[in-house]
């Protein structure tokens, strides 16, 4: 049994939020366990013995409320001190990407690497401490620095690379999109999509789609395809195949216990879109996070089946348009509390594997919200990752070998921060600002990524969620400007136009 003492500014804590918190084994992939907080630690009682680490939600002075791991440890009896062991991991994490991106020869970097430095030798010095309360207060600054020059290596590597792809003319024609609220219509909204974008996310929803079965309603998407044709927008179709459980149709779930059946619907399904709206749309996102939200309680094979189907449906009907595959929640915790799921990496590489011709890789990057689970068991959490941990999972996900789309990237405007943590403050417009040009700056950094689309336009009227880049009258936040400048700067012979007419 993995245990860890816990210290908050030198004392025992009398109490510790595990709802976070996980367990992850060999090769990076997330294993089921017992956790439980008795008598000042953290006690891990895995499925299967090994070498694990802990990854949980932790308060970073300077940084947020994010994500942090421990290397992978073993079992031993005497507990390990938690902010010591979140320090170590932060900094092998850094050693490791470091090598990675070659950063150790750049003169600019001077200063970062100095850092590096500073927050190693805290480290050692938290290690060497003479007792447990110090080695904890020597912890903690020790996570404090690493994380702030984790981001900072992270920022400098996304700096000269995206210079370079710049440089090199290697963008795509069209890198920014956004998804649709198919409710919104006003011109105010258009506006707005016109000012900041390049192409535009349409989620083609089943239940929206087809309601009961074989009753069809296109009528919505009909009217906003022939928009988006006036506009010269390009469309990307989006969530065409999902299995949570607001993307399924009521009457579907009368036949899910017949596969076969299932299956057909599936097909009958997408040959329906495809065929309905093939003219309209550039590219399609066949498939959208079935290897994480699986409300059937598919098998690995099944999953595995419907996502081939898909593609080959997809180069059948559209063989000129791409056929992304979807990853939601990259990190894949999910899967420490769900058997009948599959880790994200491990279906990604089965893809791949196991020869389904698809075109590239559509992966969701939201953060700080949860979101609601359409009335079925508890929400989806998207906990808060820093820069650093970003930047690694995307070259992860890269090493694939295929093209990489963010199909969905945001954080909230405001907002608690209990739940999903934070990131170098409360929410706030001012930081959501901040967040879109240093995410976008690290994700078009990368060569193998070649579009991102943010989650939404707007904030709903007089709902919960504020992830917009408008207020739900349609006034733009700053991280509505913040995406028109990266636009203009990408773009420099598009006119700047932020201007939302009515």
């Amino acid at each position: 049994m993995l245990r860890f003492k816990v210290f908050e500014n030198g004392a025992p804590v009398k109490s510790v939020e595990l709802d976070s918190a996980y367990l992850v084994g060999a090769d990076r992939v997330p294993m089921r366990a017992g956790l439980e907080f008795v008598d000042g630690e953290i006690r891990c009682d895995a499925k299967i013995r090994g070498a694990a680490a802990l990854s949980i939600l932790w308060p970073v002075e300077g940084v947020g409320r994010i994500m942090l791991e421990t290397t992978r440890l073993l079992e031993r009896r005497r507990p390990y001190i938690l902010n010591v062991e979140l320090a170590r991991g932060r900094l092998m994490q850094i050693s490791l990407k470091r090598e990675d991106w070659g950063l150790y020869d750049y003169p600019d970097g001077r200063e970062t690497y100095e850092q590096i430095d500073v927050a190693r030798d805290m480290l050692i010095d938290a290690m060497t401490a003479p007792d447990e309360a110090t080695a904890s207060r020597r912890g903690d600054a020790a996570i404090a620095a690493s994380a702030k020059v984790g981001e900072a290596v992270s920022a400098f590597h996304a700096d000269i690379f995206f210079k370079r792809r710049q440089a090199g003319n290697q963008f795509v024609k069209r890198p920014l999109g956004c998804r649709l609220e198919l409710s919104r219509s006003s011109k105010a909204y258009l506006g707005a999509l016109a000012g900041a974008f390049d192409f535009i996310s349409v989620p083609f929803s089943w239940p929206v789609l087809e309601p009961q079965e074989g009753k069809y309603q296109p009528e919505v998407h009909d009217s906003w395809l022939k928009v988006l044709q006036r506009l010269h927008m390009p469309v990307r179709g989006s969530s065409l195949l999902s299995f949570e459980p607001r993307a399924v149709p009521d009457w579907l779930r009368a036949i899910s216990k017949n596969y076969d059946q299932l299956r057909d619907a599936v097909a009958k399904h997408i040959k329906y879109v495809l065929k309905r709206f093939g003219g309209y749309v550039r590219s399609w996102e066949m498939v959208n996070g079935i290897h994480a939200r699986n409300v059937f309680g598919l098998s690995f094979e099944q999953i595995t089946e419907l996502t081939r189907m898909s593609a080959i449906l997809a180069k059948q009907m559209v063989p000129r348009s791409p056929a992304l595959v979807g990853i939601v929640l990259p990190w894949g915790e999910y899967y420490a509390r769900d058997a009948r799921t599959i880790p994200p990496y491990l279906y990604a590489e089965m893809v791949v594997q196991s020869g389904v011709n698809f075109d590239a890789f559509g992966l969701e990057m939201r953060f700080g919200v949860a979101d609601r689970a359409g009335g079925e068991g508890l929400a989806t959490r998207h906990y808060v990752r820093d820069l650093m941990q970003i930047s690694a999972m995307l070259d992860r996900f890269g090493s694939l070998g295929k093209p990489i789309h963010i199909t969905a990237a945001g954080i909230p405007s405001s907002g608690e921060t209990s739940q999903t943590g934070s990131w170098h403050g409360p929410w706030s417009e001012e930081i959501q600002a901040e967040w879109i040009r240093s995410f976008y700056a690290i994700a078009l950094s990368k060569p193998f990524v070649e579009t991102v689309t943010w989650q939404g336009m707007a904030d709903p009227e007089g709902g919960a969620e504020v992830g917009g880049l408008l207020r739900a009258d349609l006034t733009p936040k700053p991280a509505y400007e913040a995406m028109a400048s990266l636009r203009q700067r990408l773009h420099p012979a598009v006119a700047k136009d932020t201007t939302l007419s009515e």
